[in-house]
Protein backbone atom coordinates (compact mmCIF):
# COMPACT_ATOMS: atom_id res chain seq x y z
CA UNK A 1 0.00 0.00 0.00
CA UNK A 2 1.25 3.44 -0.90
CA UNK A 3 1.69 6.07 1.78
CA UNK A 4 -1.33 8.33 2.13
CA UNK A 5 -0.84 11.78 0.59
CA UNK A 6 -0.60 14.38 3.35
CA UNK A 7 -0.83 18.15 3.18
CA UNK A 8 2.25 20.29 3.81
CA UNK A 9 1.05 21.11 7.33
CA UNK A 10 0.38 17.45 8.10
CA UNK A 11 3.84 16.45 6.90
CA UNK A 12 5.43 19.10 9.13
CA UNK A 13 3.43 17.89 12.14
CA UNK A 14 4.44 14.31 11.40
CA UNK A 15 8.14 15.16 11.16
CA UNK A 16 8.11 17.15 14.40
CA UNK A 17 6.13 14.46 16.19
CA UNK A 18 8.46 11.68 15.01
CA UNK A 19 11.63 13.63 15.82
CA UNK A 20 10.54 14.69 19.32
CA UNK A 21 9.01 11.28 20.00
CA UNK A 22 12.19 9.47 18.94
CA UNK A 23 14.25 11.79 21.15
CA UNK A 24 12.05 10.93 24.14
CA UNK A 25 12.10 7.20 23.29
CA UNK A 26 15.91 7.35 23.08
CA UNK A 27 16.17 7.82 26.86
CA UNK A 28 13.86 4.88 27.62
CA UNK A 29 16.93 2.69 27.02
CA UNK A 30 18.66 4.28 30.04
CA UNK A 31 18.19 1.28 32.41
CA UNK A 32 20.31 -0.83 30.07
CA UNK A 33 23.41 1.19 30.95
CA UNK A 34 22.86 0.59 34.68
CA UNK A 35 25.78 -1.86 34.70
CA UNK A 36 28.10 1.14 34.21
CA UNK A 37 26.58 3.01 37.17
CA UNK A 38 26.35 -0.02 39.43
CA UNK A 39 29.96 -0.25 40.70
CA UNK A 40 30.06 3.48 41.46
CA UNK A 41 26.77 3.34 43.36
CA UNK A 42 27.85 0.20 45.25
CA UNK A 43 31.09 1.86 46.32
CA UNK A 44 29.45 5.10 47.43
CA UNK A 45 26.40 3.59 49.18
CA UNK A 46 27.93 0.32 50.37
CA UNK A 47 25.34 -1.87 48.67
CA UNK A 48 25.73 -5.52 47.77
CA UNK A 49 25.63 -6.79 44.18
CA UNK A 50 22.08 -8.08 44.69
CA UNK A 51 20.82 -4.79 46.12
CA UNK A 52 22.28 -2.83 43.22
CA UNK A 53 21.00 -5.23 40.54
CA UNK A 54 17.45 -4.85 41.83
CA UNK A 55 17.34 -1.31 40.40
CA UNK A 56 17.44 -2.69 36.85
CA UNK A 57 14.82 -5.38 37.45
CA UNK A 58 12.41 -2.98 39.17
CA UNK A 59 12.72 -0.53 36.28
CA UNK A 60 11.97 -3.30 33.78
CA UNK A 61 8.87 -4.52 35.66
CA UNK A 62 7.54 -0.99 36.17
CA UNK A 63 8.13 -0.33 32.45
CA UNK A 64 5.58 -2.98 31.47
CA UNK A 65 2.96 -1.63 33.87
CA UNK A 66 3.66 1.88 32.57
CA UNK A 67 2.86 0.63 29.06
CA UNK A 68 -0.46 -0.80 30.23
CA UNK A 69 -1.57 2.23 32.26
CA UNK A 70 -0.26 4.66 29.64
CA UNK A 71 -2.11 2.77 26.93
CA UNK A 72 -5.34 2.94 28.90
CA UNK A 73 -4.89 6.67 29.55
CA UNK A 74 -4.34 7.46 25.90
CA UNK A 75 -7.42 5.41 24.95
CA UNK A 76 -9.62 7.24 27.45
CA UNK A 77 -8.14 10.72 27.02
CA UNK A 78 -5.29 11.32 24.56
CA UNK A 79 -1.68 10.16 24.05
CA UNK A 80 -0.23 13.62 24.73
CA UNK A 81 -1.51 13.47 28.31
CA UNK A 82 -0.02 10.01 28.80
CA UNK A 83 3.34 11.08 27.33
CA UNK A 84 3.36 14.29 29.42
CA UNK A 85 2.68 12.46 32.69
CA UNK A 86 5.15 9.71 31.84
CA UNK A 87 7.91 12.17 30.94
CA UNK A 88 7.39 14.08 34.18
CA UNK A 89 7.54 10.92 36.31
CA UNK A 90 10.63 9.69 34.45
CA UNK A 91 12.52 13.00 34.70
CA UNK A 92 11.74 13.55 38.37
CA UNK A 93 12.67 9.96 39.20
CA UNK A 94 16.18 10.29 37.72
CA UNK A 95 16.81 13.75 39.20
CA UNK A 96 15.74 12.58 42.67
CA UNK A 97 18.00 9.53 42.37
CA UNK A 98 21.01 11.86 42.38
CA UNK A 99 20.33 12.67 46.03
CA UNK A 100 19.37 9.18 47.22
CA UNK A 101 22.64 7.24 46.97
CA UNK A 102 22.51 6.34 50.65
CA UNK A 103 23.00 3.13 52.67
CA UNK A 104 19.34 2.16 52.35
CA UNK A 105 18.43 1.25 48.75
CA UNK A 106 14.65 1.59 49.28
CA UNK A 107 14.36 5.28 48.23
CA UNK A 108 16.27 4.78 44.99
CA UNK A 109 14.24 1.64 44.29
CA UNK A 110 11.22 3.96 44.15
CA UNK A 111 12.87 6.69 42.06
CA UNK A 112 15.31 4.93 39.73
CA UNK A 113 13.35 1.67 39.71
CA UNK A 114 9.61 2.32 39.89
CA UNK A 115 9.33 5.96 38.80
CA UNK A 116 11.81 5.65 35.95
CA UNK A 117 10.37 2.40 34.58
CA UNK A 118 6.72 3.44 34.93
CA UNK A 119 7.31 6.83 33.30
CA UNK A 120 9.30 5.26 30.47
CA UNK A 121 6.49 2.79 29.81
CA UNK A 122 3.93 5.58 29.50
CA UNK A 123 6.15 7.43 27.02
CA UNK A 124 7.00 4.29 25.06
CA UNK A 125 3.44 3.14 24.44
CA UNK A 126 2.19 6.64 23.62
CA UNK A 127 4.90 7.44 21.09
CA UNK A 128 4.86 4.05 19.33
CA UNK A 129 1.07 3.83 18.95
CA UNK A 130 0.82 7.46 17.78
CA UNK A 131 3.71 7.06 15.32
CA UNK A 132 1.92 4.08 13.73
CA UNK A 133 -1.24 6.16 13.27
CA UNK A 134 0.74 8.70 11.20
CA UNK A 135 1.84 6.07 8.64
CA UNK A 136 -1.09 4.19 7.04
CA UNK A 137 0.17 0.98 5.49
CA UNK A 138 3.68 1.52 6.93
CA UNK A 139 3.17 0.90 10.64
CA UNK A 140 6.29 -1.29 10.80
CA UNK A 141 8.43 1.52 9.41
CA UNK A 142 6.89 4.01 11.87
CA UNK A 143 7.40 1.89 14.97
CA UNK A 144 10.81 0.82 13.69
CA UNK A 145 12.07 4.41 13.66
CA UNK A 146 11.16 5.15 17.26
CA UNK A 147 12.20 1.73 18.58
CA UNK A 148 15.57 2.17 16.85
CA UNK A 149 16.06 5.31 18.95
CA UNK A 150 15.63 3.15 22.07
CA UNK A 151 18.25 0.71 20.76
CA UNK A 152 20.77 3.50 20.17
CA UNK A 153 20.61 4.70 23.78
CA UNK A 154 23.28 2.35 25.09
CA UNK A 155 25.61 3.09 22.19
CA UNK A 156 25.68 6.83 22.99
CA UNK A 157 24.84 7.04 26.69
CA UNK A 158 27.29 4.35 27.81
CA UNK A 159 30.46 6.35 26.95
CA UNK A 160 28.83 9.63 28.03
CA UNK A 161 27.82 8.13 31.39
CA UNK A 162 31.29 6.67 31.90
CA UNK A 163 32.90 10.10 31.47
CA UNK A 164 30.37 11.76 33.80
CA UNK A 165 30.89 9.07 36.45
CA UNK A 166 34.66 9.39 36.26
CA UNK A 167 34.48 13.19 36.49
CA UNK A 168 31.86 13.71 39.21
CA UNK A 169 30.41 10.41 40.38
CA UNK A 170 26.82 9.13 40.29
CA UNK A 171 25.22 12.38 41.50
CA UNK A 172 26.68 14.44 38.63
CA UNK A 173 25.78 11.76 36.09
CA UNK A 174 22.17 11.49 37.28
CA UNK A 175 21.73 15.27 37.28
CA UNK A 176 23.12 15.75 33.77
CA UNK A 177 21.23 12.81 32.27
CA UNK A 178 18.09 13.78 34.20
CA UNK A 179 18.27 17.31 32.76
CA UNK A 180 18.60 15.90 29.23
CA UNK A 181 15.59 13.65 29.85
CA UNK A 182 13.60 16.68 31.04
CA UNK A 183 14.44 18.52 27.79
CA UNK A 184 13.22 15.55 25.74
CA UNK A 185 10.05 15.46 27.85
CA UNK A 186 9.32 19.14 27.19
CA UNK A 187 9.97 18.87 23.44
CA UNK A 188 7.81 15.77 23.17
CA UNK A 189 4.98 17.48 25.06
CA UNK A 190 5.11 20.48 22.73
CA UNK A 191 5.18 18.67 19.37
CA UNK A 192 3.33 15.47 20.24
CA UNK A 193 0.00 15.15 18.40
CA UNK A 194 -2.36 12.68 16.78
CA UNK A 195 -3.04 12.87 13.05
CA UNK A 196 -6.42 14.04 11.78
CA UNK A 197 -9.29 11.57 11.80
CA UNK A 198 -9.01 10.76 8.08
CA UNK A 199 -5.38 9.64 8.51
CA UNK A 200 -6.26 7.54 11.57
CA UNK A 201 -9.14 5.89 9.74
CA UNK A 202 -6.88 5.06 6.80
CA UNK A 203 -4.37 3.48 9.22
CA UNK A 204 -7.11 1.26 10.66
CA UNK A 205 -8.27 0.28 7.16
CA UNK A 206 -4.72 -0.55 6.07
CA UNK A 207 -4.26 -2.60 9.25
CA UNK A 208 -7.38 -4.61 8.48
CA UNK A 209 -5.98 -5.37 5.02
CA UNK A 210 -2.53 -6.39 6.28
CA UNK A 211 -0.99 -9.86 5.95
CA UNK A 212 -1.72 -10.76 9.59
CA UNK A 213 -5.07 -9.06 10.27
CA UNK A 214 -7.30 -11.65 11.95
CA UNK A 215 -10.46 -9.57 11.78
CA UNK A 216 -11.68 -6.11 10.97
CA UNK A 217 -12.32 -5.34 14.64
CA UNK A 218 -10.41 -3.37 17.23
CA UNK A 219 -9.75 -5.62 20.22
CA UNK A 220 -9.76 -4.29 23.77
CA UNK A 221 -7.15 -5.83 26.06
CA UNK A 222 -9.78 -8.01 27.74
CA UNK A 223 -10.99 -9.29 24.37
CA UNK A 224 -7.42 -9.84 23.19
CA UNK A 225 -6.54 -11.96 26.22
CA UNK A 226 -9.48 -14.27 25.51
CA UNK A 227 -7.96 -15.27 22.16
CA UNK A 228 -5.50 -18.07 21.47
CA UNK A 229 -3.53 -15.72 19.24
CA UNK A 230 -2.53 -13.57 22.23
CA UNK A 231 -0.91 -16.46 24.09
CA UNK A 232 0.91 -17.67 20.99
CA UNK A 233 2.19 -14.13 20.45
CA UNK A 234 3.24 -13.88 24.10
CA UNK A 235 4.98 -17.27 23.86
CA UNK A 236 6.84 -16.21 20.72
CA UNK A 237 8.20 -13.10 22.43
CA UNK A 238 9.07 -14.96 25.65
CA UNK A 239 10.87 -17.91 24.05
CA UNK A 240 12.36 -15.78 21.28
CA UNK A 241 14.03 -13.37 23.70
CA UNK A 242 15.15 -15.70 26.46
CA UNK A 243 18.07 -16.99 24.35
CA UNK A 244 19.38 -13.43 24.00
CA UNK A 245 19.04 -12.74 27.72
CA UNK A 246 21.03 -15.91 28.45
CA UNK A 247 23.84 -14.69 26.21
CA UNK A 248 23.92 -10.91 26.73
CA UNK A 249 25.32 -10.74 30.31
CA UNK A 250 28.26 -13.01 29.41
CA UNK A 251 28.82 -12.06 25.77
CA UNK A 252 32.13 -10.33 26.47
CA UNK A 253 33.53 -12.52 29.24
CA UNK A 254 32.63 -15.73 27.39
CA UNK A 255 34.61 -14.69 24.32
CA UNK A 256 37.65 -13.84 26.40
CA UNK A 257 37.29 -17.18 28.19
CA UNK A 258 37.53 -19.17 24.94
CA UNK A 259 40.62 -17.27 23.79
CA UNK A 260 39.19 -14.41 21.77
CA UNK A 261 41.30 -11.25 22.29
CA UNK A 262 39.70 -8.74 24.67
CA UNK A 263 39.80 -5.98 22.04
CA UNK A 264 37.83 -8.17 19.62
CA UNK A 265 35.32 -9.13 22.32
CA UNK A 266 34.68 -5.48 23.19
CA UNK A 267 34.36 -4.54 19.51
CA UNK A 268 31.89 -7.39 18.99
CA UNK A 269 29.63 -6.07 21.74
CA UNK A 270 29.75 -2.56 20.23
CA UNK A 271 29.06 -3.91 16.74
CA UNK A 272 26.25 -5.98 18.23
CA UNK A 273 24.68 -2.78 19.58
CA UNK A 274 24.77 -1.32 16.07
CA UNK A 275 23.16 -4.50 14.69
CA UNK A 276 20.51 -4.29 17.40
CA UNK A 277 19.59 -0.74 16.37
CA UNK A 278 19.74 -1.45 12.62
CA UNK A 279 17.44 -4.47 12.67
CA UNK A 280 14.88 -2.57 14.76
CA UNK A 281 14.31 -0.39 11.69
CA UNK A 282 15.15 -2.69 8.78
CA UNK A 283 13.09 -5.74 9.76
CA UNK A 284 9.73 -4.05 10.52
CA UNK A 285 10.11 -1.91 7.38
CA UNK A 286 10.68 -5.07 5.33
CA UNK A 287 7.75 -6.71 7.12
CA UNK A 288 5.42 -4.00 5.79
CA UNK A 289 6.10 -5.43 2.32
CA UNK A 290 6.42 -9.20 2.77
CA UNK A 291 4.61 -9.85 6.05
CA UNK A 292 5.65 -9.88 9.72
CA UNK A 293 5.21 -13.61 10.24
CA UNK A 294 7.70 -14.43 7.48
CA UNK A 295 10.25 -11.97 8.88
CA UNK A 296 9.94 -13.12 12.48
CA UNK A 297 10.18 -16.77 11.46
CA UNK A 298 13.42 -15.94 9.69
CA UNK A 299 14.80 -14.20 12.79
CA UNK A 300 13.96 -17.18 15.00
CA UNK A 301 15.62 -19.66 12.61
CA UNK A 302 18.76 -17.50 12.56
CA UNK A 303 18.65 -17.16 16.36
CA UNK A 304 18.50 -20.93 16.86
CA UNK A 305 21.35 -21.42 14.39
CA UNK A 306 23.51 -18.78 16.11
CA UNK A 307 23.02 -20.43 19.51
CA UNK A 308 24.03 -23.79 18.05
CA UNK A 309 27.19 -22.18 16.66
CA UNK A 310 27.99 -20.99 20.19
CA UNK A 311 27.50 -24.56 21.45
CA UNK A 312 29.99 -26.01 18.99
CA UNK A 313 32.51 -23.26 18.21
CA UNK A 314 35.41 -21.86 20.20
CA UNK A 315 36.69 -19.60 17.42
CA UNK A 316 35.76 -16.30 15.78
CA UNK A 317 32.57 -18.01 14.59
CA UNK A 318 31.34 -17.59 18.19
CA UNK A 319 32.04 -13.85 17.95
CA UNK A 320 30.03 -13.66 14.72
CA UNK A 321 27.17 -15.59 16.35
CA UNK A 322 27.08 -13.13 19.26
CA UNK A 323 26.81 -10.17 16.88
CA UNK A 324 24.01 -11.96 15.02
CA UNK A 325 22.13 -12.58 18.29
CA UNK A 326 22.14 -8.85 19.05
CA UNK A 327 20.58 -8.32 15.62
CA UNK A 328 17.93 -10.99 16.28
CA UNK A 329 17.00 -9.29 19.54
CA UNK A 330 16.60 -5.96 17.76
CA UNK A 331 14.52 -7.58 15.02
CA UNK A 332 12.04 -9.00 17.54
CA UNK A 333 11.83 -5.79 19.56
CA UNK A 334 11.33 -3.71 16.42
CA UNK A 335 8.69 -5.96 14.86
CA UNK A 336 6.39 -6.76 17.75
CA UNK A 337 4.70 -3.34 18.26
CA UNK A 338 3.37 -3.24 14.68
CA UNK A 339 2.80 -7.03 14.70
CA UNK A 340 0.54 -6.71 17.74
CA UNK A 341 -1.46 -3.84 16.24
CA UNK A 342 -1.80 -5.66 12.90
CA UNK A 343 -3.47 -8.58 14.69
CA UNK A 344 -5.56 -6.83 17.33
CA UNK A 345 -6.12 -3.41 15.77
CA UNK A 346 -4.77 0.11 16.20
CA UNK A 347 -7.39 1.56 18.54
CA UNK A 348 -6.04 -0.05 21.74
CA UNK A 349 -2.54 -0.78 20.43
CA UNK A 350 -0.68 0.83 23.34
CA UNK A 351 -2.34 -1.09 26.15
CA UNK A 352 -2.45 -4.34 24.16
CA UNK A 353 1.29 -4.25 23.49
CA UNK A 354 1.86 -3.61 27.18
CA UNK A 355 0.35 -7.00 28.00
CA UNK A 356 2.37 -8.70 25.25
CA UNK A 357 5.51 -7.22 26.84
CA UNK A 358 5.06 -9.44 29.88
CA UNK A 359 7.03 -11.89 27.73
CA UNK A 360 10.07 -9.62 28.11
CA UNK A 361 9.74 -9.55 31.91
CA UNK A 362 9.47 -13.33 32.18
CA UNK A 363 12.42 -13.80 29.82
CA UNK A 364 14.58 -11.28 31.71
CA UNK A 365 13.97 -12.93 35.08
CA UNK A 366 13.92 -16.48 33.75
CA UNK A 367 17.21 -16.37 31.83
CA UNK A 368 19.54 -15.81 34.82
CA UNK A 369 17.63 -18.38 36.87
CA UNK A 370 18.07 -21.04 34.17
CA UNK A 371 21.72 -20.11 33.70
CA UNK A 372 22.33 -20.29 37.44
CA UNK A 373 20.69 -23.70 37.77
CA UNK A 374 22.56 -25.18 34.80
CA UNK A 375 25.99 -23.86 35.74
CA UNK A 376 25.34 -24.67 39.41
CA UNK A 377 25.02 -28.34 38.47
CA UNK A 378 28.46 -28.27 36.91
CA UNK A 379 27.54 -27.79 33.26
CA UNK A 380 29.29 -25.20 31.13
CA UNK A 381 27.91 -22.33 29.08
CA UNK A 382 27.61 -24.65 26.07
CA UNK A 383 24.73 -26.37 27.87
CA UNK A 384 23.12 -22.98 28.53
CA UNK A 385 23.44 -22.03 24.86
CA UNK A 386 21.92 -25.38 23.81
CA UNK A 387 18.91 -24.63 25.99
CA UNK A 388 18.75 -21.18 24.38
CA UNK A 389 18.64 -22.82 20.93
CA UNK A 390 15.78 -25.03 22.12
CA UNK A 391 13.87 -21.96 23.32
CA UNK A 392 14.35 -20.28 19.93
CA UNK A 393 12.96 -23.41 18.27
CA UNK A 394 10.00 -23.35 20.65
CA UNK A 395 9.37 -19.70 19.70
CA UNK A 396 9.39 -20.75 16.04
CA UNK A 397 6.76 -23.40 16.78
CA UNK A 398 4.59 -20.76 18.49
CA UNK A 399 4.96 -18.54 15.44
CA UNK A 400 4.00 -21.34 13.04
CA UNK A 401 0.89 -22.09 15.13
CA UNK A 402 0.05 -18.39 15.28
CA UNK A 403 0.31 -18.15 11.50
CA UNK A 404 -2.10 -21.07 11.11
CA UNK A 405 -4.46 -19.52 13.65
CA UNK A 406 -4.54 -16.21 11.79
CA UNK A 407 -5.01 -17.92 8.43
CA UNK A 408 -7.92 -19.94 9.76
CA UNK A 409 -9.53 -16.79 11.17
CA UNK A 410 -9.03 -15.01 7.86
CA UNK A 411 -10.51 -17.88 5.80
CA UNK A 412 -13.42 -18.16 8.21
CA UNK A 413 -14.11 -14.44 7.89
CA UNK A 414 -13.94 -14.62 4.09
CA UNK A 415 -16.34 -17.59 4.07
CA UNK A 416 -18.83 -15.81 6.31
CA UNK A 417 -18.68 -12.67 4.18
CA UNK A 418 -19.13 -14.73 0.99
CA UNK A 419 -22.13 -16.51 2.50
CA UNK A 420 -23.69 -13.20 3.50
CA UNK A 421 -23.12 -11.81 0.03
CA UNK A 422 -24.59 -14.88 -1.66
CA UNK A 423 -27.58 -14.81 0.67
CA UNK A 424 -28.11 -11.15 -0.09
CA UNK A 425 -27.85 -11.72 -3.87
CA UNK A 426 -30.10 -14.76 -3.69
CA UNK A 427 -32.75 -12.81 -1.80
CA UNK A 428 -32.54 -10.05 -4.40
CA UNK A 429 -33.03 -12.47 -7.32
CA UNK A 430 -36.01 -14.15 -5.67
CA UNK A 431 -37.57 -10.78 -5.00
CA UNK A 432 -37.22 -9.80 -8.68
CA UNK A 433 -38.81 -13.10 -9.76
CA UNK A 434 -41.82 -12.56 -7.51
CA UNK A 435 -42.28 -9.05 -8.80
CA UNK A 436 -42.06 -10.21 -12.41
CA UNK A 437 -44.73 -12.86 -11.76
CA UNK A 438 -47.11 -10.25 -10.48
Amino acid sequence: MKDMILTGTQKKKRILMMASGAFAIFFTGFPHVWSIYQPYVMEQAGWTQGQASMCFYLALCAFVFGNIIGGRLQDQYNPRMAAFLGGGIFSIGILLSAFLIIPSPIPIYLTYGVMQGFGQGMIYTSVISTAQKWFPGRTGFASGIVVTANGLCGFFLAPASRKLLEAGGPRTAFLVIGAAIAVSWILCSVFFCLPESDVREETIRSGNASHEASAGRQYTSFEMMRTRSFYLLLGTMLFGLIAYFMLSPVSQTYQIGIGIPASVAVSAVMLGSVMNAATRLILPTLADKIGRIVCIKGVLVISAAAMLVLVNSRSYAATAAIIVMYGCYGGIMGSFPSFTSSIFGMEHAGENYGYVMFGIVIATFGAPVITGVVTGKGYGMQAVFAIGAAFAALALICMVLLGKELNQSKHKRVSVNSYKEEKKNGFGNNEKTVRAGK
